[in-house]
């Protein structure tokens, strides 16, 4: 009797697929902020930075930033500009499951603020073109209610490229309720003096007033390869 077309079942399995092992649910994670949130309505500049080196072009001792609230667990702080109507968000090493519940938690912010702007970097092996690829390469993602784009000179991110984590959630929820949002993402994998020259221009285009730090140390000039 042929079985063409037909799903026959072996009786005995020794491979199991990954669904075959039904873990019992985890507990729902319950991030909560360290302070009450409250809100400034008059928010005009919402920065988001995640990931690596990022956090050394911000002087985050500086007498105008003002540490507001916290998620330690996700090492997510959020710091108030005292003399700019600006908010900075910094975050890294954090785990990509948790994105979704990351992002209600900003929810208040980020409804609150006129404009937001992210720098999010990532591995240039991750980086998919047909052209040259040079050390450091800075894309755009714009929300619909973006008008103004000269502000950023970059290309927009080409397919099949994507992004992913909580700057990805938080550039959707952005254009969900048609508000301006800019992420910009820097592909690269070491801070090499080009790297650090392009990001460094990039810093300079923000406007975070004296927060910025104009030069950074090179972790390519210690002595680690010697």
């Amino acid at each position: 009797m042929s079985s063409f077309g037909e799903i026959v079942e072996p009786a005995s399995r020794t491979i199991w697929e990954d669904w075959d092992d039904i873990l019992p649910e985890s507990e729902d994670s319950k991030l909560q902020w360290q302070n009450k949130v409250e809100i400034n309505h008059d928010i005009d500049t919402f920065y988001f930075i995640d990931g690596k080196y990022l956090k050394n072009f911000i002087d985050l001792q500086s007498q105008q930033l003002q540490l507001v609230n916290e998620i330690k667990e996700v090492n997510l702080r959020i710091y108030k500009n005292k003399l700019l109507h600006k908010y900075l968000c910094t975050m890294r090493d954090y785990d990509i499951v948790l994105s979704s519940e990351i992002v209600e938690l900003l929810h208040p912010y980020l409804e609150s603020c006129k404009n937001v702007i992210m720098i999010q970097t990532i591995p240039i092996s991750e980086y998919r073109s047909s052209h040259l690829v040079h050390p450091c390469v800075i894309r755009g993602l714009y929300t619909s209610a973006v008008t103004n784009k000269t502000e950023f000179k970059f290309p927009k991110l080409e397919q099949p490229n994507i992004i992913s984590g909580v700057a990805a959630g938080v550039i959707s929820l952005r254009e969900q309720l048609d508000q301006n949002g800019i992420a910009l993402i820097c592909y690269m994998e070491n801070t090499d003096d080009y790297q650090v020259e392009e990001l460094q221009k990039l810093f300079d285009k923000l406007d975070m007033g004296s927060v910025y730090k104009p030069t950074i140390n090179n972790i390519i000039s210690s002595n680690l390869y010697i």
